[in-house]
């Protein structure tokens, strides 16, 4: 009974996705070591031997984009990074760079590397190396490799021979982000099984960006494109903070891992003799000349078959098992809400923080200067925050005691590195949940004191990092004040039922907003699964505008953490299908010219002409539609057409023109080939925090963003605040009405009690 309501709740929860193991004829019926194999009637030879490849990762690439200090003795810092199922680590290295305190002392002060908790070498502070720059190579034991890994730097350090306190500020160490790991690494061969999913096609071990290209055999139908859009969402919301790219492949092997996608009419022509299938399927194999690439097959009797085979291949993971499966039904059972994103944070209710919590992120530390808790999540950008008190933020912690009360020792707070506030730690070892603070958003005095603190509104953003910062400090004693008395071990510990409450702010927002749409995804992704989205392609798009449409599925995937499974996919302006909806059009701007949307003509690319309205003055929102409603300085002032050659791409945004509060999308570029400074924005974060405003111009490696045009606002308010917040901007005008209201209302009081007493008097009179 119990094994029975947990399968049904398990097919529940992944929207009653059903399948069937089918024993489908497969590409490669031998895998063993031969050297040859036939296909298509052709022998081809295979390659045996996996090739050595060596692989370097900077501290940066791996996260790290400032340099990893080591404050005080017995300090520690980590370093982590993955192992990829299909590879093994033959060698592996560790080269950093190091800036040792110059009041450190030879002989007693050295470095402790741990690789995997085991010791991996010690290096020593010797005379001269105080002060300055030293590289440092130490080799790894590539046996003590696992699927994840981490480096751990150790800092022993005194500055004086006759009194030892390692809480001194002169000990201390750095170690440059440029430092490296070099990894050698040999394919293995993996089975074709499909419960290795995502593996080996997306691996979360792999630090790297994701490139997974895509195969089709000829021209694209409508369907076949969304199937692609589907795929490469499904990986995008897998690859969390990495960078995703789908290449399109027209009819040829790939030399990596990809996905192929097959029907009964169309095969690519290393496929043309696969058996036809009678519906939708999975199916992994090799590649037919290389055994260490696998292929991904989405195969069906058509098109329309190759969209239920990706919806079974997001919904389905845990399920697969195999070398294939046929795919039965794949629905969801109950629709979508707004804002119900995997990837963003609830804002109905109360989040613990134990629920924000990455894979392998932990709210406990040690150590006398131990490294930062992190908590990360996303908020949906058009959350309204105008005028808020604060984000109530209700924090429990732990930690080793300190020796003595007002020892020094505290916990520091910030959000987005932005300093919050310091608690001291008391000889209780707790937080104290008694009291209660609150951080106002404007300059209001603080309220109370304690642990349940208020952040203030204006430093949260889409993307959001709470930090905690623990520090210990000893106490030194003794009869020549040189014994340092402290615990031998520091824990610190959130509690996993501190919480964070977003519940209570409405949803509204002053669009365009481009940065809203380069970090979120918005308004696209309001709905995680695109049910409110119609994507506009050409009738015959090129290779280039459909890898644009791939790709930016995979990036509105990354952002919502869930696949486009209801994504609508046309290549005609058809109103009825357009109402109601917010569209993405990619490469169509110049069918437009019909609609009576004057905005839509900010930006115009056609031929070698380019065409750009400018306004009176370019305003940047900068992500925050609540701290001043539009102006009239972003009304188009000039206007400027020039004809010229070279990369040009641009992404405009206007209400659409169909239906009102909602919002038209345009990826255009001058040439096919410009849609690869589309990609490349999107994927690169210090281009994303360049763009704003309704149109951003891209070149090569320039970013340049437009707030021009009327402005329009999608969400809704209580009345009394949207009155409030439209007039914020006219305080004259809100004083003028208010000593308006107040005579008015005096005058009628007036009249009220003038009558009142008329009454009584004339009741009086009657008595007499």
């Amino acid at each position: 009974m119990w094994i029975k309501t947990k399968i049904n709740a398990i097919a529940v929860a992944i929207g009653l996705v059903s399948f069937a193991a089918s024993a489908v004829t497969p590409l490669m019926a031998n895998e063993s070591n031969s050297s040859t194999q036939v296909i298509s009637g052709e022998m081809v030879t295979s390659r045996i031997s996996p090739v050595v490849t060596k692989k370097t990762f900077s501290f940066s690439d791996l996260g790290y984009g400032h340099s990893i200090q080591l404050q005080g003795s017995e300090s520690t810092a980590y370093v982590g990074f993955g192992s990829r199922l299909d590879e093994v680590v033959s060698q592996a290295s560790l080269h950093f760079e190091l800036i040792p305190s110059p009041a450190l002392l030879s002989l007693v002060s050295h470095i402790k590397v741990y690789f995997n908790n085991e010791l991996a070498g010690v290096v020593a502070i010797n005379n001269g190396m105080q002060g300055k720059s030293s590289s440092v190579d130490l080799n790894l034991d590539p046996r003590l490799f696992t699927d994840y890994n981490q480096l751990k730097f150790e800092l022993v350090g005194n500055a004086s021979m006759s009194c030892s306190n390692p809480n001194d500020s002169s000990i201390w160490a750095e170690i440059s982000s440029k430092s490296s790991i070099t990894l050698s690494t040999q394919k293995t061969k993996i089975n074709n099984d499909l419960s290795l999913l995502p593996a080996p096609f997306f691996d979360s071990r792999d630090m790297s960006d994701l490139t997974l290209p895509m195969v089709f055999s000829d021209d694209l139908d409508i369907n076949e494109i969304k199937a692609a859009g589907i795929a490469s969402s499904y990986f995008g919301s897998l690859s969390e903070w990495r960078g995703s790219n789908f290449p399109m492949i027209d009819n040829a092997l790939p030399t990596r891992d990809a996905i192929v996608f097959v029907t009964n009419d169309s095969k690519p022509d290393f496929l043309r003799n696969f058996p036809d299938v009678d519906g939708p399927r999975i199916q992994m194999i090799s590649h037919p000349t290389d055994p260490y690439i696998k292929l991904l097959l989405v195969i069906g009797r058509d098109t329309k078959d190759l969209v239920t085979a990706v919806k079974g291949l997001a919904l389905g993971q845990n399920l697969f098992t195999g070398p294939s499966a046929k795919i039965n039904k794949a629905e969801q059972l109950v629709p979508r809400k707004p804002y119900d994103a995997p990837n963003w944070i609830d804002t109905d209710r109360a989040v613990a923080l134990s629920d924000l919590l990455t894979e392998g992120a932990s709210l406990q530390v040690e150590g006398q200067t131990p490294p930062p808790i992190s908590v990360n999540f996303r908020l949906p950008p058009d959350l309204f925050t105008w005028q808020s008190r604060g984000i109530p933020f209700d924090l429990n912690y732990r930690y080793t005691p300190p020796l003595l009360d007002n020892s020094g020792s505290r916990m520091s707070l910030s959000v987005n590195n932005q300093f919050v506030k310091a608690f001291n730690l008391n000889t209780t070892g707790e937080s104290n949940s008694n009291t209660r603070l609150r951080l106002p958003l404007l300059d209001d005095d603080l309220l109370g004191g304690g642990d349940v603190v208020r952040i203030p509104a204006f430093q949260v953003g889409s993307k959001n990092e709470v930090k905690f910062e623990f520090g210990f400090a000893s106490s030194v004693g003794g009869k020549d004040q040189c014994q340092t008395m402290q615990p031998s071990k520091n824990y610190a510990v959130i509690g996993e039922d501190s919480t964070i409450d977003f519940s209570g702010f409405s949803h509204y927002i002053e669009m365009p907003n481009m940065r809203a749409f380069a970090n979120s995804g918005y308004p696209f992704t309001r709905m995680a699964d695109l049910s409110d989205t119609v994507v506009v392609v050409p009738q015959n798009p090129s290779n280039e505008e459909i890898q644009t449409f791939v790709n930016m599925m995979g990036v509105f995937g990354s952002n919502s953490g869930y696949p486009v499974l209801n994504v609508t996919v046309t290549d005609k302006w058809n109103k009825e299908v357009l109402e109601n909806k917010d569209i993405l059009t990619i490469g169509v701007m110049p069918e437009l010219a019909s609609v009576d949307k004057k905005d839509i003509k900010n930006i115009q690319l056609m031929a070698s002409e380019r065409v750009l309205n400018l306004p009176s003055k370019n305003e940047s929102q900068r992500g925050k539609n609540w701290v001043d409603p539009a102006s009239d300085n972003q009304q188009v002032s000039d206007s400027i057409s020039i004809n010229t050659t070279g990369n040009f791409a641009a992404i405009t945004s206007v209400e659409s023109p169909y239906t009102s509060q909602r919002t038209m999308v345009s990826l255009l570029a001058q040439t096919p080939e410009s849609f690869a400074l589309i990609n490349e924005a999107l994927n690169d974060s210090g281009k994303i925090s360049s763009m704003f405003g309704s149109v951003i111009t891209l070149r090569d490696d320039e970013v340049a963003s437009f707030n021009v045009g009327e402005h329009y606002y999608v969400g809704e308010l209580p009345i009394s605040q949207l009155i409030w917040y439209h007039f914020s901007k006219y305080p004259l005008l809100i004083a003028f009405l208010a000593t308006l209201l107040v005579v008015m209302v005096t005058i009628i009081l007036y009249r009220v009690l003038r009558h009142i007493a008329q009454r009584r008097l004339n009741t009086e009179e009657d008595d007499l």
